[in-house]
């Protein structure tokens, strides 16, 4: 390994430390759960963390398959367990989620391969957390999003209808140099660009494949919630939602203009990241007539 890998591998170390002080604050999750529950999942190349969490007031509901964002090289259930915790509040149901291996350490598609695993697991073990495998609901937020968009449509093309629902808070649609070099300065693009290089770098991945780019027709019904100015992401999460419509798919967008990209993870301090959680919550519960 060069002295410029070690150097990249001691600075991601750094981030994923720092990431872990800043977001794992068990004082953020949400008051009141009737379960949260550590579990473990196999997986392809070993045993997948995962975290149940169920509402007080949870009936016989939709699960939620929760896939954490990070830009697939950081983060994991301990950093996103506000967000979960409140989604399974405000939806007054149940969140599984899930943590799959991060890459460099794993290249694509390691981490699409562990999140099928983990959506496998979910429809098998439905009944025994209180949910239906008919209920199933893939969500995730920035790459995390992107990797549960991909199962969606993968599992909806084998076996039509089975994910009714999926929930993409604000969705990396892509990691292609040239879309994002476009509009590299504007609306903070220009980091996006950086971190998009990054993450294709580190998935092996130059290629992997556009939400744009792919048939959306086996989508199912989608809420989409993303940011204003300060979230790079948020042309081509209209992008999207262009692309499912025009699929012919039913898509509830919602936007909250002062929200910067992973702002969801801070509950502890931001008023519109719990306002956006339940409001992502209660769409959720309407979806399924409760």
């Amino acid at each position: 390994m060069s002295m410029t890998q070690n150097a990249e591998r001691a600075i991601l170390a750094q981030t994923r430390r720092g990431l872990r002080t800043l977001l794992a604050v068990p004082a953020a999750r949400a008051a009141g759960l009737a379960k949260v529950e550590d579990l473990e999942i196999p997986g392809p190349g070993g045993q997948l963390r995962a975290r149940y969490y169920e509402a007080a007031d949870a009936v016989e509901a939709p699960l939620m398959v929760y896939i954490h964002g990070g830009g697939f090289v950081c983060c994991d259930i301990d950093t996103h367990d506000s967000i979960c915790s409140w989604l399974a509040k405000s939806s007054q149901g149940r969140v599984l989620a899930i943590s799959y291996r991060l890459a460099p350490e794993t290249r694509f598609p390691g981490q699409l391969e562990d999140v099928r695993a983990a959506c496998a697991w979910a429809f098998q073990n439905a009944p025994r957390l209180g949910a239906t495998p008919e209920r199933i609901v893939l969500a995730g937020d920035s790459a995390g999003a992107y990797l549960a968009a991909t199962a969606t449509l993968e599992l909806n093309r084998i076996t039509p209808g089975a994910v009714p629902l999926q929930v993409l808070l604000y969705p990396l649609v892509h990691v292609q140099d040239s879309l994002w070099a476009d509009e590299e300065l504007r609306n903070f693009r220009f980091l996006g660009r950086v971190a998009a290089l990054y993450i294709a770098r580190s998935l092996g991945a130059e290629a992997l494949p556009s939400l744009l780019d792919v048939d959306l027709s086996a989508a199912p019904p989608t809420i989409i919630a993303g940011g204003g100015a300060m979230d790079p992401v948020r042309n081509d999460a209209k992008a999207l939602v262009d692309a499912l419509r025009k699929a012919g798919v039913p898509v509830i967008e919602k936007k909250y203009p002062v929200l910067m990209h992973g702002g969801l993870n801070f509950t502890a301090y931001s008023k519109t990241a719990t306002t956006a959680l339940q409001d992502v919550g209660q769409l959720v519960r309407e979806a399924f007539g409760r």
